[in-house]
Protein backbone atom coordinates (compact mmCIF):
# COMPACT_ATOMS: atom_id res chain seq x y z
CA UNK A 1 0.00 0.00 0.00
CA UNK A 2 3.10 3.15 0.70
CA UNK A 3 4.24 1.81 -2.73
CA UNK A 4 1.52 2.95 -4.00
CA UNK A 5 1.17 5.84 -2.38
CA UNK A 6 5.05 6.74 -3.16
CA UNK A 7 4.19 6.17 -7.01
CA UNK A 8 1.15 8.27 -6.50
CA UNK A 9 3.52 11.36 -5.71
CA UNK A 10 5.70 10.76 -8.45
CA UNK A 11 2.65 10.37 -11.09
CA UNK A 12 0.96 13.68 -9.27
CA UNK A 13 4.05 15.55 -10.46
CA UNK A 14 3.50 17.94 -13.73
CA UNK A 15 6.51 18.39 -15.76
CA UNK A 16 4.72 21.28 -17.72
CA UNK A 17 4.77 23.55 -14.55
CA UNK A 18 8.13 23.00 -13.93
CA UNK A 19 9.29 23.73 -17.73
CA UNK A 20 7.11 27.34 -17.40
CA UNK A 21 8.91 28.27 -13.76
CA UNK A 22 12.39 27.80 -15.34
CA UNK A 23 11.16 29.53 -18.35
CA UNK A 24 9.69 32.30 -16.29
CA UNK A 25 13.07 32.65 -14.82
CA UNK A 26 14.71 33.04 -17.68
CA UNK A 27 12.99 35.94 -19.02
CA UNK A 28 13.44 38.02 -15.09
CA UNK A 29 16.83 37.50 -15.85
CA UNK A 30 16.62 38.57 -19.79
CA UNK A 31 14.56 41.58 -18.37
CA UNK A 32 17.22 42.16 -15.67
CA UNK A 33 20.00 42.37 -18.27
CA UNK A 34 17.89 44.67 -20.32
CA UNK A 35 17.68 46.85 -17.51
CA UNK A 36 21.04 47.10 -16.36
CA UNK A 37 22.22 47.37 -19.86
CA UNK A 38 19.09 50.66 -20.28
CA UNK A 39 20.97 51.80 -17.10
CA UNK A 40 24.95 51.14 -17.96
CA UNK A 41 24.22 52.97 -21.45
CA UNK A 42 22.39 55.89 -19.61
CA UNK A 43 25.63 56.35 -17.61
CA UNK A 44 27.82 56.07 -20.04
CA UNK A 45 25.95 58.54 -22.22
CA UNK A 46 25.91 61.05 -19.37
CA UNK A 47 29.84 60.77 -19.09
CA UNK A 48 30.59 61.53 -22.91
CA UNK A 49 28.19 64.51 -21.99
CA UNK A 50 29.76 65.48 -19.23
CA UNK A 51 33.35 65.09 -20.43
CA UNK A 52 32.00 67.11 -24.14
CA UNK A 53 30.82 70.00 -21.49
CA UNK A 54 34.08 70.29 -20.33
CA UNK A 55 35.85 70.21 -23.58
CA UNK A 56 33.93 72.54 -24.89
CA UNK A 57 34.30 74.56 -22.01
CA UNK A 58 37.79 75.32 -21.79
CA UNK A 59 37.54 76.66 -25.30
CA UNK A 60 34.27 79.10 -24.94
CA UNK A 61 35.39 81.36 -22.08
CA UNK A 62 33.14 84.48 -22.79
CA UNK A 63 35.76 87.56 -23.36
CA UNK A 64 35.04 88.87 -20.02
CA UNK A 65 35.95 85.65 -18.48
CA UNK A 66 39.11 86.02 -19.94
CA UNK A 67 39.65 89.31 -19.24
CA UNK A 68 38.97 88.70 -15.78
CA UNK A 69 41.28 85.63 -15.84
CA UNK A 70 44.11 87.63 -16.81
CA UNK A 71 43.55 90.23 -14.04
CA UNK A 72 43.93 87.86 -11.06
CA UNK A 73 46.86 85.82 -12.47
CA UNK A 74 48.71 89.18 -13.24
CA UNK A 75 48.01 90.05 -9.47
CA UNK A 76 49.09 86.24 -8.15
CA UNK A 77 52.36 87.03 -10.21
CA UNK A 78 53.39 90.47 -8.69
CA UNK A 79 52.88 89.18 -5.24
CA UNK A 80 55.43 86.75 -6.16
CA UNK A 81 57.38 89.68 -8.08
CA UNK A 82 56.67 92.42 -6.32
CA UNK A 83 59.62 93.90 -7.08
CA UNK A 84 59.20 94.63 -10.44
CA UNK A 85 55.38 96.75 -9.40
CA UNK A 86 55.76 99.96 -10.47
CA UNK A 87 57.17 102.38 -7.50
CA UNK A 88 56.86 105.88 -9.52
CA UNK A 89 53.42 107.45 -9.68
CA UNK A 90 52.00 107.11 -12.87
CA UNK A 91 54.54 104.34 -13.77
CA UNK A 92 53.56 101.51 -16.04
CA UNK A 93 54.98 97.80 -16.70
CA UNK A 94 53.34 95.02 -18.72
CA UNK A 95 53.17 91.09 -18.21
CA UNK A 96 51.83 89.20 -21.23
CA UNK A 97 49.29 86.38 -21.06
CA UNK A 98 51.91 83.37 -22.24
CA UNK A 99 53.99 84.86 -19.20
CA UNK A 100 51.40 84.26 -16.70
CA UNK A 101 50.36 80.70 -18.91
CA UNK A 102 54.01 79.75 -18.24
CA UNK A 103 54.03 80.71 -14.44
CA UNK A 104 51.44 78.13 -14.64
CA UNK A 105 48.63 81.14 -12.97
CA UNK A 106 46.57 80.66 -16.14
CA UNK A 107 45.99 78.49 -19.28
CA UNK A 108 47.27 79.42 -22.19
CA UNK A 109 44.27 81.83 -24.49
CA UNK A 110 44.52 78.85 -27.05
CA UNK A 111 42.70 76.46 -24.88
CA UNK A 112 40.42 79.13 -23.49
CA UNK A 113 38.90 80.67 -27.44
CA UNK A 114 39.50 77.11 -29.25
CA UNK A 115 40.39 77.83 -33.49
CA UNK A 116 40.56 81.52 -32.38
CA UNK A 117 43.89 83.45 -32.62
CA UNK A 118 44.14 85.95 -29.59
CA UNK A 119 46.72 87.85 -27.76
CA UNK A 120 46.58 89.27 -23.93
CA UNK A 121 48.61 91.35 -21.92
CA UNK A 122 48.09 93.28 -18.16
CA UNK A 123 48.90 96.42 -17.91
CA UNK A 124 50.17 97.85 -13.86
CA UNK A 125 50.27 101.12 -12.98
CA UNK A 126 50.45 103.04 -9.70
CA UNK A 127 47.99 105.69 -9.65
CA UNK A 128 47.54 107.54 -6.43
CA UNK A 129 49.99 105.09 -4.28
CA UNK A 130 47.12 101.93 -5.22
CA UNK A 131 48.33 99.11 -8.33
CA UNK A 132 46.10 99.11 -10.51
CA UNK A 133 46.05 96.28 -13.24
CA UNK A 134 43.87 96.28 -16.57
CA UNK A 135 43.92 93.88 -18.57
CA UNK A 136 43.51 93.70 -22.34
CA UNK A 137 42.56 91.70 -24.57
CA UNK A 138 43.21 91.52 -28.61
CA UNK A 139 40.88 88.72 -30.57
CA UNK A 140 40.96 90.40 -34.10
CA UNK A 141 38.03 91.14 -35.64
CA UNK A 142 36.06 88.96 -32.97
CA UNK A 143 36.60 91.02 -29.67
CA UNK A 144 39.34 94.22 -28.52
CA UNK A 145 39.07 95.16 -24.97
CA UNK A 146 38.48 98.88 -25.49
CA UNK A 147 39.27 101.94 -23.58
CA UNK A 148 36.51 104.69 -22.89
CA UNK A 149 37.91 107.28 -24.40
CA UNK A 150 38.48 105.26 -27.96
CA UNK A 151 34.31 104.93 -27.55
CA UNK A 152 34.21 108.01 -26.99
CA UNK A 153 36.62 109.44 -29.98
CA UNK A 154 34.85 106.89 -32.23
CA UNK A 155 31.68 109.48 -31.93
CA UNK A 156 33.94 110.98 -34.44
CA UNK A 157 34.64 115.53 -34.69
CA UNK A 158 32.38 117.65 -35.70
CA UNK A 159 32.42 121.00 -36.87
CA UNK A 160 29.08 122.50 -36.39
CA UNK A 161 26.04 121.43 -34.40
CA UNK A 162 25.87 119.31 -31.14
CA UNK A 163 29.10 116.71 -30.74
CA UNK A 164 32.45 116.72 -30.30
CA UNK A 165 34.83 119.53 -30.65
CA UNK A 166 38.72 119.88 -31.25
CA UNK A 167 39.30 122.96 -28.96
CA UNK A 168 42.83 123.65 -27.72
CA UNK A 169 44.39 120.45 -28.05
CA UNK A 170 41.48 118.94 -26.14
CA UNK A 171 38.75 117.10 -27.13
CA UNK A 172 35.65 119.26 -25.79
CA UNK A 173 31.52 118.33 -25.66
CA UNK A 174 29.53 121.25 -26.71
CA UNK A 175 25.77 121.71 -27.59
CA UNK A 176 22.49 120.71 -25.83
CA UNK A 177 22.22 117.27 -27.21
CA UNK A 178 25.38 115.08 -26.74
CA UNK A 179 25.54 111.37 -25.75
CA UNK A 180 28.12 111.85 -23.34
CA UNK A 181 26.51 109.92 -20.20
CA UNK A 182 28.92 107.74 -18.23
CA UNK A 183 26.91 105.29 -15.53
CA UNK A 184 29.04 104.75 -12.41
CA UNK A 185 28.23 102.78 -9.46
CA UNK A 186 26.39 105.43 -7.91
CA UNK A 187 25.83 108.35 -9.60
CA UNK A 188 25.42 109.17 -13.18
CA UNK A 189 28.02 111.93 -15.20
CA UNK A 190 28.72 113.67 -18.03
CA UNK A 191 32.00 113.67 -20.00
CA UNK A 192 33.14 117.48 -20.12
CA UNK A 193 36.07 116.59 -22.59
CA UNK A 194 39.20 114.09 -23.70
CA UNK A 195 41.87 115.77 -22.57
CA UNK A 196 45.32 115.36 -24.54
CA UNK A 197 46.51 112.36 -22.65
CA UNK A 198 43.21 111.14 -23.14
CA UNK A 199 41.95 110.87 -19.86
CA UNK A 200 38.00 112.22 -19.20
CA UNK A 201 36.90 115.11 -17.28
CA UNK A 202 33.36 114.36 -15.66
CA UNK A 203 31.24 116.10 -13.45
CA UNK A 204 28.04 115.30 -11.83
CA UNK A 205 25.09 115.23 -14.01
CA UNK A 206 22.51 115.90 -11.32
CA UNK A 207 22.56 117.67 -8.55
CA UNK A 208 21.47 115.81 -5.34
CA UNK A 209 19.87 117.95 -2.42
CA UNK A 210 22.28 116.89 0.01
CA UNK A 211 25.27 118.38 -1.98
CA UNK A 212 25.37 121.97 -0.79
CA UNK A 213 28.20 124.24 0.53
CA UNK A 214 29.38 127.89 1.14
CA UNK A 215 32.32 128.81 -1.51
CA UNK A 216 33.56 130.03 1.96
CA UNK A 217 32.22 131.96 4.79
CA UNK A 218 35.27 133.30 7.17
CA UNK A 219 35.28 136.78 8.19
CA UNK A 220 36.71 138.71 5.80
CA UNK A 221 38.12 141.86 6.89
CA UNK A 222 37.73 143.89 3.94
CA UNK A 223 33.32 143.63 4.22
CA UNK A 224 33.79 143.33 7.97
CA UNK A 225 31.55 140.19 7.81
CA UNK A 226 32.03 136.69 7.35
CA UNK A 227 31.57 137.18 3.56
CA UNK A 228 34.48 134.55 3.14
CA UNK A 229 37.05 134.51 0.30
CA UNK A 230 37.67 133.39 -2.66
CA UNK A 231 40.64 131.61 -2.72
CA UNK A 232 39.49 128.09 -3.42
CA UNK A 233 42.59 126.08 -1.76
CA UNK A 234 41.25 127.35 1.46
CA UNK A 235 37.80 127.59 1.39
CA UNK A 236 35.17 125.61 2.83
CA UNK A 237 34.21 123.99 -0.37
CA UNK A 238 37.59 123.06 -0.72
CA UNK A 239 37.38 121.11 2.50
CA UNK A 240 33.79 120.08 1.50
CA UNK A 241 34.53 118.47 -1.63
CA UNK A 242 37.38 116.58 0.03
CA UNK A 243 35.25 115.45 2.63
CA UNK A 244 32.97 114.09 0.08
CA UNK A 245 35.53 112.57 -2.19
CA UNK A 246 36.84 110.53 1.26
CA UNK A 247 33.30 109.58 2.20
CA UNK A 248 32.57 111.85 5.28
CA UNK A 249 29.54 113.03 3.92
CA UNK A 250 26.61 111.36 4.21
CA UNK A 251 26.09 111.12 0.16
CA UNK A 252 28.62 108.84 -1.35
CA UNK A 253 29.25 110.23 -5.15
CA UNK A 254 31.81 107.33 -5.51
CA UNK A 255 32.34 103.74 -4.71
CA UNK A 256 35.59 102.32 -3.85
CA UNK A 257 35.39 100.60 -7.63
CA UNK A 258 34.66 104.21 -9.04
CA UNK A 259 37.73 105.67 -7.03
CA UNK A 260 40.53 102.70 -9.00
CA UNK A 261 39.05 104.39 -12.27
CA UNK A 262 40.26 107.82 -11.37
CA UNK A 263 43.27 109.68 -11.85
CA UNK A 264 44.68 112.99 -10.23
CA UNK A 265 44.38 116.09 -12.04
CA UNK A 266 45.55 119.66 -11.82
CA UNK A 267 42.95 121.96 -10.65
CA UNK A 268 43.38 125.63 -12.46
CA UNK A 269 42.23 127.61 -9.41
CA UNK A 270 43.35 131.27 -10.96
CA UNK A 271 40.73 133.98 -10.60
CA UNK A 272 38.93 135.80 -13.70
CA UNK A 273 37.67 139.26 -14.42
CA UNK A 274 33.91 138.93 -15.38
CA UNK A 275 34.82 140.88 -18.68
CA UNK A 276 37.26 138.44 -19.33
CA UNK A 277 37.00 136.72 -23.23
CA UNK A 278 39.88 134.29 -23.21
CA UNK A 279 37.87 130.23 -22.93
CA UNK A 280 40.76 128.35 -23.10
CA UNK A 281 41.76 127.77 -19.77
CA UNK A 282 44.57 129.86 -19.69
CA UNK A 283 43.63 132.64 -17.38
CA UNK A 284 42.53 130.17 -14.44
CA UNK A 285 45.83 128.16 -15.36
CA UNK A 286 47.74 131.21 -14.26
CA UNK A 287 47.29 129.22 -10.62
CA UNK A 288 47.13 125.43 -10.12
CA UNK A 289 46.61 123.14 -7.50
CA UNK A 290 48.37 120.05 -8.17
CA UNK A 291 47.17 116.45 -7.63
CA UNK A 292 43.82 116.58 -6.83
CA UNK A 293 41.00 113.90 -7.14
CA UNK A 294 38.51 115.89 -7.06
CA UNK A 295 37.00 119.47 -8.11
CA UNK A 296 34.81 122.02 -9.73
CA UNK A 297 34.34 123.19 -13.39
CA UNK A 298 35.98 126.19 -13.86
CA UNK A 299 34.18 129.16 -16.27
CA UNK A 300 35.95 128.48 -19.63
CA UNK A 301 34.43 124.70 -19.21
CA UNK A 302 31.15 125.89 -18.77
CA UNK A 303 31.66 128.44 -21.95
CA UNK A 304 33.05 126.10 -24.04
CA UNK A 305 30.16 123.55 -23.71
CA UNK A 306 28.02 126.61 -24.86
CA UNK A 307 27.26 126.51 -29.26
CA UNK A 308 25.76 129.93 -28.76
CA UNK A 309 28.42 132.85 -30.63
CA UNK A 310 27.29 135.38 -28.06
CA UNK A 311 28.56 134.03 -25.33
CA UNK A 312 32.06 135.65 -25.25
CA UNK A 313 32.76 136.65 -22.22
CA UNK A 314 32.66 135.47 -18.59
CA UNK A 315 28.88 136.73 -17.61
CA UNK A 316 26.89 137.07 -20.84
CA UNK A 317 23.57 135.35 -20.81
CA UNK A 318 23.85 133.82 -24.36
CA UNK A 319 26.03 130.90 -22.51
CA UNK A 320 23.30 129.53 -21.08
CA UNK A 321 22.00 128.60 -24.90
CA UNK A 322 22.95 125.26 -26.41
CA UNK A 323 24.53 124.03 -23.33
CA UNK A 324 24.06 120.67 -21.99
CA UNK A 325 25.60 121.48 -18.37
CA UNK A 326 22.39 123.80 -18.05
CA UNK A 327 20.45 122.48 -14.90
CA UNK A 328 17.44 124.27 -14.41
CA UNK A 329 15.98 126.09 -11.09
CA UNK A 330 19.21 125.21 -8.93
CA UNK A 331 22.65 127.51 -8.54
CA UNK A 332 25.75 125.79 -8.53
CA UNK A 333 29.04 126.75 -7.94
CA UNK A 334 32.39 127.19 -10.51
CA UNK A 335 35.74 126.75 -9.26
CA UNK A 336 36.67 130.61 -10.25
CA UNK A 337 37.36 133.47 -8.18
CA UNK A 338 36.68 136.85 -9.53
CA UNK A 339 39.72 138.35 -9.79
CA UNK A 340 38.44 142.01 -8.95
CA UNK A 341 38.26 141.51 -5.39
CA UNK A 342 38.85 138.20 -2.67
CA UNK A 343 35.48 137.84 -1.13
CA UNK A 344 33.19 137.14 -4.76
CA UNK A 345 33.21 133.99 -6.71
CA UNK A 346 31.22 132.79 -10.22
CA UNK A 347 27.81 130.65 -10.08
CA UNK A 348 26.02 129.39 -12.59
CA UNK A 349 22.85 130.57 -12.15
CA UNK A 350 19.23 128.69 -12.32
CA UNK A 351 18.43 130.31 -15.51
CA UNK A 352 21.89 128.91 -17.29
CA UNK A 353 24.24 131.78 -17.94
CA UNK A 354 27.15 132.46 -15.43
CA UNK A 355 26.92 135.42 -12.50
CA UNK A 356 28.77 136.43 -9.38
CA UNK A 357 28.19 135.71 -6.20
CA UNK A 358 29.57 136.31 -2.78
CA UNK A 359 31.39 133.24 -1.57
CA UNK A 360 29.25 132.95 1.77
CA UNK A 361 26.44 132.20 -0.41
CA UNK A 362 24.91 129.04 0.02
CA UNK A 363 24.68 127.24 -3.43
CA UNK A 364 24.86 123.59 -4.72
CA UNK A 365 27.77 121.31 -5.63
CA UNK A 366 28.58 119.38 -9.00
CA UNK A 367 31.84 117.69 -8.25
CA UNK A 368 34.08 117.24 -11.32
CA UNK A 369 36.57 113.92 -11.54
CA UNK A 370 39.07 112.33 -14.19
CA UNK A 371 38.68 108.88 -15.14
CA UNK A 372 42.43 107.48 -16.52
CA UNK A 373 42.90 106.63 -19.85
CA UNK A 374 43.43 102.63 -19.47
CA UNK A 375 39.20 102.72 -18.07
CA UNK A 376 37.50 100.33 -20.03
CA UNK A 377 34.28 100.23 -21.59
CA UNK A 378 31.61 97.61 -20.84
CA UNK A 379 28.26 98.30 -23.12
CA UNK A 380 26.48 102.05 -23.69
CA UNK A 381 26.70 104.59 -26.02
CA UNK A 382 26.63 107.66 -24.09
CA UNK A 383 22.81 108.05 -24.34
CA UNK A 384 20.88 108.94 -21.49
CA UNK A 385 19.26 106.04 -21.80
CA UNK A 386 21.87 104.24 -23.19
CA UNK A 387 24.90 105.29 -20.59
CA UNK A 388 28.53 104.04 -20.86
CA UNK A 389 29.06 101.75 -18.05
CA UNK A 390 33.27 100.49 -17.48
CA UNK A 391 34.20 97.24 -16.66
Amino acid sequence: MNENKGKEIINNTNPTSNFKTVKDNKEIKKKLMRIMLIVVGFLVLFLVIILMMSMVGTGTKSYEEIEKELKEAAIEYYKVQSGLLPQEEGETITVKASTLAEAKLMKPLSSLRKNESCSGRVEVSKVNDNIIYTPYLDCGKNYTTKELYKAVLEQGIVTTGSGLYDMNGEKVYRGDNVNNYVSLDNQVYRIVKVTSDNKLLLILNEISSPLSSHYDDRYNPTKKYNSGFNDYQISRIYEYLNNLYNGKKDLKILSNNDKEKLSSFNLCIGKRNPSETLNNNTVECTNILENQMIGLLTVSDYMNASLDTNCKMTTDRSCQNYNYLRVRDVDWWLLTGNALNNYEAYVVKSSGYIDINTTSGYKKIRPTIMLNNNVMIKSGTGTESNPFVLK
